[in-house]
């Protein structure tokens, strides 16, 4: 029974959207598609298509030729564990998130080019069962979609430099189930907010660029239907996304091999301004996440040119955990990960075709009772091999 109470207590957390950490709750995503997840997303220096635009420095855009557009998606299997030998649970999830993307972009305002995509994560989620004889009366889902629309503009201001600007209206779901002490609770919120992102690319030397790029903290206003023991209420987020400052050099190493590297700075305690929040509830609000740290993305890429029209890449990446041991849950958590990512492109007349794959190594954390009273034990992560593809066709030269 006291193993039941504290479980019960612990589980208040219902912050949801973060597990196995912000990259792979489809917040913040290291990479799209196509050429940049071929690269694991190393490309702020070297963005040549509309899936980097988008997601890593809006300055790509200049100098895309003609009217382009685009279409992607990729996707892959991520898994979770957690165990807890205090209360006697040992579960897993496993779930198949996916990032599409669509894109249309034109010179035809030349010095000024613009374009507008949407992008984001779907179907992100974990999904542990429920155990009774642990105190879990209900199953631990966190459910998140996050969509933006990308309208970036940019222009070459002098000779060699590039800058781009990116508004991004946006869309956020969150769905939750999960027991606490006042009984099981379940909510499911949606709502739109925005973020900005602005970058420069600058050519240091013909064969040498420089990019940099800076995402604003965003935020999602949500609102929705909740439950707590069998009766309505009214839930309530205001979902604030970390800011990002990227930067990265591209050096062409010979006539046919560009390598890169690339650090992404990101703010995580941008997360703990957001509170979710139970109008008939309020014993159950809390911080979206209670202790974070901002950490460094390092990463590098290898772009070879086998042929004219033929590419072959592959990158590297490493991002240490976030959040410290006292905030962890079985619904919020992260670890540290390498990414391994390759990648093949061809370019056929109009047609420009991208394929990707990778997987991760997540390294498990191991919470004491020291860190933590409720719930100690250790937490598991993992992800098959992921997939991609991103078709670009160029209407006019």
């Amino acid at each position: 029974m006291a193993h039941s109470i504290r479980a019960h207590a612990a589980i208040l957390s219902l912050s949801l959207l973060v597990a196995h950490g912000a990259q792979a709750s489809g917040l913040q995503l290291p990479h799209l598609g196509g050429r940049d997840a071929g690269m694991s997303g190393n490309v702020v220096a070297t963005p040549n298509d509309g899936a980097s635009t988008l997601l890593f420095n809006p300055a790509g855009i200049v100098g895309l030729r003609g009217t382009q557009v685009a279409m992607g998606v990729e996707a892959g299997n991520v898994t979770g564990g957690y165990t807890n030998e205090a209360i006697g649970y040992d579960g897993n999830s496993s779930e198949v998130p996916f990032a599409p993307f669509m894109w249309l972009s034109t010179d035809r305002f030349a010095p000024w080019y613009v374009g507008a995509g949407v992008y984001g994560a779907v179907g992100s989620s974990f999904n542990f069962p429920a155990n009774e004889e642990a105190g879990l009366t209900s199953k631990l889902l966190g459910e998140t979609a996050v969509l933006h629309l990308g309208l970036v503009a940019g222009r070459e201001i002098m000779p060699g430099l590039r800058v781009g600007v990116q508004l991004a209206p946006s869309y956020g779901k969150l769905k939750g189930r999960t027991p606490s002490p006042l009984g099981n609770v379940a909510f499911d919120v949606d709502g739109f907010g925005i973020l900005g992102t602005a970058g420069l690319l600058y050519d240091v030397t013909d064969r040498t660029t420089f990019g940099l790029a800076y995402r604003t903290p965003g935020i999602v206003f949500m609102s929705g239907d909740g439950e707590v023991a069998e009766e309505s209420d009214d839930v309530e987020i205001d979902l604030h996304t970390p800011q990002n400052l990227t930067f990265g050099l591209a050096h062409q190493l010979t006539e046919r091999l560009l390598v890169t590297v690339q650090a992404n700075w990101a703010h995580y305690p941008d997360f703990e301004k957001g509170e979710l929040e139970f109008e008939n509830n309020p014993e159950l609000n809390q911080k979206f996440i209670e202790d974070t740290r901002a950490v460094i993305r390092y990463g590098a890429g290898l772009e070879y040119a086998v042929l004219d029209w033929a590419w072959l890449r592959c990158g590297v990446s490493y991002e240490p955990w976030m959040i410290e041991p006292s905030a962890i849950r079985p619904q919020l958590y992260d670890a540290s990960d390498f990414m391994f990512m390759a990648g093949f492109g061809v370019q056929l007349e109009r047609w420009t075709i991208d394929v990707q794959t990778g997987v991760g190594h997540i390294e498990d954390r191991v919470v004491t009772e020291d860190d933590q009273a409720f719930f100690p034990g250790r937490y598991q992560s993992g992800a098959m091999p992921e997939f991609g593809v991103s078709v670009t066709y160029q209407y006019d030269d």
